[in-house]
């Protein structure tokens, strides 16, 4: 439902592996990418009045690091820690959905417009066996106006096929379609990932993210 005259708001998701699977270097890019997606959100200022940010981690179990926040209201990024549990997809997914439904009619109620959510995943790219691609279609069913954006990277060492099946078609403009996944073995790092995909196109995602 969407408020008369309400304020237009963009929830953001940042979803971290915490796995065992995350070496000490695939963990310090993470927080790195961290520390420069919210910096390249800020650097906005109709970005950081729109924008609110929450961080979801996960190994075996997923659980909410940090609830949405206005980028201009965090004084300290809460950083991920390696585990030495395994790497479940199930689980963040499931928790993402009903996190996603809960933010957004809690904001609804608040008066805000919410725009379709947005999720930046990192991850090994190696999660246990089990049907988690269920619980993502679940997540990102096209008739579900809760369903998020996708976009994904994986840490060094990560499975491309994985990698590119968590991310999501996203709009690019002029009615065309593209889905971001990354690798970090190709040399690009998060922050490299942020600064191609959201500074140049977060204008036109806010633009185009309405339900």
């Amino acid at each position: 439902m969407k408020t008369e005259g309400g304020a237009e708001v963009l929830p953001f998701y940042v979803v971290c592996d915490e796995s065992a699977s995350m070496s000490g270097e695939s963990i310090a890019a993470v927080n790195a990418g961290i520390v420069e997606l919210f910096r390249a959100l800020n650097e906005d200022p109709v970005v950081d009045a729109k924008a609110r940010v929450g961080i979801i981690t996960f190994n075996d179990q997923a659980s909410v690091l940090m609830p949405l926040t206005q980028l201009s209201q965090i004084t300290q990024f809460p950083g991920c820690v390696r585990s030495d549990e395994v790497s479940g997809y199930s689980s963040v997914f499931r928790l993402l959905k009903s996190q996603i439904e809960s933010d957004v009619l809690g904001l609804e109620m608040q008066g805000f417009q919410v725009l379709r959510p947005v999720v930046f995943f990192m991850s090994c790219g190696k999660p246990k066996f089990e049907d988690w691609y269920s619980f993502w279609e679940e997540l990102t069913e096209k008739k579900s106006r809760f369903r998020p954006h996708i976009v994904s990277w994986g840490a060094p060492g990560a499975d491309s096929s994985i990698i590119a099946k968590v991310a999501t078609p996203t709009s690019v403009g002029e009615g065309k379609k593209q889905s971001f996944a990354f690798l970090a073995q190709d040399g690009v790092n998060p922050g490299d990932a942020i600064r191609e995909i959201m500074k140049p196109r977060i204008s036109s995602m806010i633009d185009s993210a309405n339900y």
